[in-house]
């Protein structure tokens, strides 16, 4: 059975437009009707120039509002997009949702500018951001912002980009994607991000850069607020280890590489003892009751163990991993 038509998209009028840009001029933000799209419902508002301040650097803001068009089963919501332009070609984003035109302004309004980047020496990381709350809520400085992906730039050793994604999903790992920022080769251990805790794993080397995955706790805006806090502190660790020697890194991290090597070796030792297991097992059996506990613990332990090593950030690899090092080359520049 086919799938009715979607409805024709009717365009805006100009008394329509009158009607939606009306709080936005009240609010000094003129429409720009050459940039905007009325046979699609987009209407674009001039730019705005930030000078740099000490939370961020001089940046363009840009405001677009999205009318869907009327009727239909389930009518998309009003949506206004502020997009900064940033440096480097960054762009970070502010998404809401639902109310009238002059509500998503106020909304959007009162978030501050420093809420959607992080700025720093040598770093600066661009977010996109959606409001938790749907539809129509009181402006808010703090309202929960939901995040779903990052960029962010570090300007040592050459300059390295990392971009970020993130599901919603509880239980869904969120991905780090690594890339000299000038394509040419960096020398970067795989523990680089792994020395920050249980929730890191290590760089996965592809071709044009390097992939991690990031455990995340909680759900909705704990969730996200737990990804926003773990990239702000992987972009600082990035922006101090790649300002130093490479020696450093392993005079600073020598404990936590190790403990990233300990954590590497679990796979290993499950798969040794539930080669222990089966051996016990085999030895013991003959002679253990049908009710003993002990029975039961060695019967289960292997498939115990297994659910256990998927339980880790990262499948399961049985291997012996290397030992942490000081690292010998002298620049994060591979030659």
């Amino acid at each position: 059975m086919r799938s009715a038509p979607p409805p024709p998209v009717t365009p805006l009028s100009h008394h329509e437009i009158l009607g939606l840009v009306e709080p936005f001029t009240r609010a000094g933000r003129g429409i720009d009707l050459p940039a905007s799209d009325r046979a699609a419902r987009r209407l674009l508002f001039k730019p705005l120039e930030h000078a740099a301040t000490d939370s961020h650097p001089a940046l363009q803001e840009v405001l677009q509002l999205d009318i869907p068009s009327p009727g239909g089963r389930n009518p998309a919501p009003p949506r206004l997009t502020r997009t900064l332009h940033l440096p480097g070609g960054l762009q970070a984003v502010l998404v809401a949702e639902g109310g009238t035109p002059a509500e998503l302004l106020a909304r959007v309004a009162a978030v501050p500018l420093q809420r959607q980047l992080l700025c720093g020496p040598g770093l600066l990381v661009a977010k996109t951001l959606a409001f938790e709350a749907k539809g129509a809520a009181a402006p808010d400085a703090s309202a929960p912002l939901l995040m779903s992906q990052a960029t962010a730039h570090v300007a040592h050793a050459g300059g390295l980009v990392l971009r970020y994604k993130q599901s919603p999903v509880k239980g869904i790992s969120a991905e780090f994607e690594l890339e000299a920022a000038d394509g040419q080769p960096l020398a970067l251990p795989d523990d680089l991000l792994a020395v920050l805790g249980w929730s890191w794993a290590r760089l996965v080397k592809r071709q044009n850069g390097w992939t991690t995955r990031l455990r995340l706790q909680g759900e909705g805006f704990k969730r996200s607020r737990d990804g926003e806090l773990k990239l702000e502190r992987a972009v600082h660790h990035l922006a101090q280890t790649l300002a130093e020697p490479p020696a450093r890194f392993h005079e600073r991290q020598a404990a936590a590489r190790w403990a990233a090597a300990g954590r590497r070796s679990i796979p290993l030792l499950g798969a040794i003892l539930m080669i222990i297991g089966a051996w016990a097992f085999a030895k013991l059996e003959p002679d253990l009751p049908q009710e003993s506990v002990f029975r039961m613990l060695i019967f289960h332990a292997p498939p115990i163990i297994m659910v256990a090593l998927f339980c880790l950030n990262e499948l399961p690899r049985v291997e012996i991993p290397p030992l942490p090092r000081r690292l010998r080359q002298a620049q994060w520049r591979s030659t």
